[in-house]
């Protein structure tokens, strides 16, 4: 019973000790909430946090859109993990104070380059004059690169026929400008632009490994922060000792610093015990083994109780934060609430697992003793009854192992197309997939005003099978004034700035979101990563809907650049029936692209609208996301679109929270069934890894 007694706040030591003194067990506890991504799928889109931002000058859909474009979840978990390792080490007494501030040096990270991405580009869209010399026109040049450098549009520019000779004077001053590591990369295209009189085309080509405005403007920030990345908020733990709250944080300091020595004192103490149940048992000639088996299961069984009471004594306090009317938003709430379930489950599992140790230990000492006993009784017995007796244990034993060991092969093989079974023998027009709206206008590709979280694969990841994508040349500057001309007033002062200064001009194909100079992504790359994704996944049928605001043979040029030509589908011929997705997966066809407006018959790219229709794309509030009228295309088609977002002055995680519930889902669904006749065939939505669409599609598709 002493031992038991000695060993109780061992067991509770050694269980904080790896628990709330350890950095990492919050740090996981986060992690496995996946609270930094629940952080803008769960707490940003919460009403309640949308109004603590309604007294912001701009939207405040446009704060918690473009959050995650600067304040990606990886730097929101290295920022909060530096502070829990510093509260940490003040709790264990690592440390005498704990300073309030914070390490901004990973938000240098993501905003240095993030202007050069959006501002950079052809800075010069002014007017042109003539000039007469190279001097002049060199002069001019590295003139303008001042200007770019500075972040400002050069007013005007040089215009000059230059000869091979000319040309190389003025390449010879300009990449004198650049680093030595960059020279060689821009040097042809820099003279073919130069041979041509397309000076613009030059500042564009240039004009992101010049321009420093971002990093000025940390430089200047870093002016103003201690060893120039910290801000120190001017205030210590010490300054508020007086506190109840922070009282008792300094209490547990102060009773951390003689844990060490503690638990050191307890654990010579427990030896000295067991010495003396080893002395005691010899004198009074009873078993010492099995004497210090009986007080280790003891000391096993008092831990366990001792932990049963306190668990009953000490309930979660976070719990209370996921009920209605809590002190937090619903949202920041539940992650709380999940984080402290993943914490006490760790505080659990650790002081049951020293419990379970002990009792092992108990047992298998007390184990030894009965197989002494039984050796001896062993030896006596024949041999013929030792055999069957070996047989009788070892036969089960082994048939157990070999069962564990192989648990597939009573398995059956399980066809699956599109991640489930049921789906192999409907047709494609038969099957209900979740799509993306703007697919490609991602906060992971750091678009700016992003209309989803995930890159394109990983949208793939989650279960989007429906990728609606926008691809155009790269936005011209009238371009960008004509767009800028139909946003509302406070979504344009709030993107103007940053496009003011990108009139660029860059070749190719591009994904892009009316704005190219807000985020973009080359066409044939993301083509080829996606055809990598189906690679991986051969068992899933993968449509893309293009609105194209480029030739389609350009299109069908980038799809067979980007490998995917053994993939796409024709479509069938009017009056056909589209294929089972079995027959799809099989004969390798599973890739559908479909084009918004334009039609190339007797290849695989076909216009969406030949054999679909759509609902209503252009809805700002969720309470209008009701009905299944028809937009576009004939009424009768196979396929079926149901566009379900809302979007006002920019995506709004608030309303995706509210759309991608399966219950408006499941509704819209069922309103196309009793208008149409049919079930939607795409339903596209904004920031696909808000709510729970997938449980929608799921019940759609009859998976449960």
């Amino acid at each position: 019973m002493l031992l038991a007694l000695v060993w109780l706040p061992v067991v509770v030591l050694t269980t904080a000790r790896t628990t709330v003194l350890s950095a990492d067990f919050y740090s996981q506890a986060l992690s496995r909430a996946d609270a930094y991504d629940r952080l803008y799928t769960e707490v940003l889109p919460d009403p309640a946090v949308d109004g603590l931002l309604s007294g912001l000058p701009i939207d405040s859909t446009l704060v918690t859109a473009n959050l995650r474009t600067v304040l990606p979840p990886s730097t929101v978990e290295e920022m909060t993990n530096e502070q829990i390792r510093r509260v940490v080490d003040y709790l264990a007494a690592r440390e005498d104070d704990l300073a309030f501030s914070v390490d901004l040096t990973p938000i240098f990270g993501n905003i240095s380059g993030l202007a050069n991405r959006y501002i950079a580009g052809e800075l010069g869209s002014g007017t042109s004059y003539q000039v007469e010399s190279v001097t002049e026109f060199t002069r001019a040049v590295l003139t303008a690169i001042d200007e770019i450098m500075a972040g400002r549009p050069p007013a005007d520019l040089p215009t000059m026929e230059l000869s091979a000779q000319d040309t190389d004077r003025v390449i010879d001053a300009v990449l004198g400008r650049l680093p030595p590591a960059e020279r060689e990369e821009v040097a042809g295209p820099l003279r073919a632009d130069l041979r041509s009189g397309n000076i613009a085309g030059a500042l564009a080509l240039i004009g992101p490994l010049l321009f420093q405005g971002d990093e000025q403007a940390i430089s200047q920030l870093q002016t103003h922060l201690a060893d120039g990345a910290v801000l120190d908020l001017g205030l210590r733990l010490s300054d508020l000792r007086d506190e109840p709250a922070i009282s008792t944080v300094s209490r547990l300091h102060d009773v951390a610093a003689a844990l060490d020595g503690l638990t050191v004192a307890l654990l010579a103490l427990v030896g000295m015990i067991g010495a003396g149940i080893v002395m005691v048992a010899g004198a009074r000639g009873r078993s010492r083994i099995r004497a210090v088996a009986g007080a280790v299961l003891t000391a096993g069984v008092g831990a366990a109780l001792l932990g049963l009471a306190l668990r009953i004594a000490l309930p979660n306090p976070l719990l209370a934060l996921e009920k209605p009317g809590g002190p937090l938003p619903p949202g920041a709430g539940a992650v709380l609430a999940d984080f402290s379930r993943h914490a006490y489950g760790d505080i659990e599992a650790d002081y049951l697992r020293i419990v379970g140790w002990t009792l092992a230990v108990g047992g298998v000492v007390l184990g030894a003793a009965f197989l002494l006993r039984v050796s001896r009784a062993w030896s006596q017995a024949g041999r013929r009854r030792r055999l069957v007796a070996g047989l009788a244990v070892t036969v089960p034993v082994m048939t157990a192992l070999t069962w564990l060991a192989f648990p597939g092969a009573a398995a059956n093989a399980r066809d699956l197309c599109n991640s489930q079974t049921a789906l192999c023998d409907r047709r494609y027009d038969e099957v209900t997939n979740l799509a993306a709206h703007n697919a490609m206008a991602t906060s992971e590709d750091r678009f700016l005003g992003p209309t989803q979280d995930p890159s394109l694969v990983h949208q793939l990841d989650l279960g989007v099978r429906g990728l609606l994508i926008d691809v155009h040349h790269w936005t011209t500057p009238e371009q960008v004034d004509a767009v800028l001309a139909t946003l509302p007033p406070s979504t344009r002062s709030a993107i103007e700035p940053l496009t003011r200064n990108a009139r660029s001009s860059r070749p190719g194909l591009w994904l892009c979101h009316n704005l190219c100079q807000l985020g973009a992504l080359e066409l044939s790359a993301e083509l080829a990563r996606v055809g990598e994704w189906m690679a991986r996944n051969p068992t899933e049928v993968v449509t893309l809907l293009i609105q194209d605001q480029v030739p389609a043979p350009e299109i069908a040029g980038a799809v067979a650049q980007a490998g995917l030509s053994p993939l796409v589908v024709t479509p069938p011929a009017e009056g056909d029936r589209w294929p089972r997705l079995r027959e799809m997966i099989e004969s390798g066809r599973r890739l559908v692209v479909f084009t918004e407006s334009q039609d190339l018959p007797g290849t695989f790219l076909r216009s969406f609208y030949r054999y679909a229709s759509d609902t209503p794309f252009s809805i700002d509030t969720t309470d209008k996301l009701t009905g299944c009228a028809r937009e576009r295309g004939p009424a009768g088609a196979p396929l079926l679109l149901l566009n379900h977002w809302v979007t006002d002055a920019a995506p709004s995680r608030q309303a995706a929270l509210v759309a991608n519930s399966a219950e408006s889902i499941l509704g819209r669904a069922r309103a196309c069934e009793s208008a149409q006749g049919r079930r939607p065939t795409f339903i596209a939505v904004d920031f696909v890894n808000i709510g729970n669409a997938s449980l929608a599609i799921d019940r759609l598709n009859g998976a449960g």
